[in-house]
């Protein structure tokens, strides 16, 4: 498999995954810690700003000229194109991996969050 079908066949994997783990967040049934939650959003958060600046340069990538004679320049040019297009559509698809991440483990501090007032106040009430 070539590299980039292979990156792209990853991120779909944890784009599952973490589908999967953000339902269990915001069910309830994932929580963390919510300081350390956030903490590991705030990574999250930079890394996707980190991917962004990537993504910009790699479309910049796109832009292709001045190859050769014309067909053979062009048809290269083209290729160049295709292959910087396809890069894009990989990154982004691991920046919504991060996104699925930083919402995940938000939602899972929230969710330990409601998670310690409801035994609180039961536990208050309780005596």
């Amino acid at each position: 498999m070539e590299p980039m079908a292979k990156a792209a066949a990853g991120a779909q994997t944890s784009q599952s995954d973490w589908a999967a783990l953000k339902v269990m967040a915001g069910d309830g049934e994932l929580l963390f810690e919510s300081a350390a939650a956030e903490k590991c959003a705030k990574v999250c958060q930079n890394t996707i700003d980190k991917v962004d600046d990537h993504i910009h340069e790699a479309r910049q990538l796109s832009r292709v000229e001045g190859f050769g004679s014309p067909i053979e320049g062009v048809q290269l040019a083209v290729k160049f194109r295709a292959k910087a297009d396809e890069a894009v559509a990989v990154i982004q698809a691991h920046r919504q991996v991060l996104m699925d991440m930083r919402d995940t483990y938000r939602a899972a501090g929230k969710a330990y969050a409601e998670t310690e007032s409801a035994n609180g106040a039961q536990y208050r009430a309780n005596g």
